[in-house]
């Protein structure tokens, strides 16, 4: 199952609002931390121009 499609159904078919954000709440959570992991390699490994 897509992690979006999951959300989705917490807030649709389940009913389950508190869930459904807790959800894309940790979803933004794990994307930032990969953002941020992304930049410091780009940072520390990178081109310097």
């Amino acid at each position: 199952t897509m992690i979006g499609t999951l959300i989705q159904s917490q807030f649709g078919k389940a009913n389950d609002w508190p869930f459904g954000a807790a959800l894309s709440v940790c979803v933004m959570l794990v994307i930032l931390c990969v953002v941020l992991v992304a930049r410091g390699a780009d940072r520390r490994f990178g081109s310097r121009t």
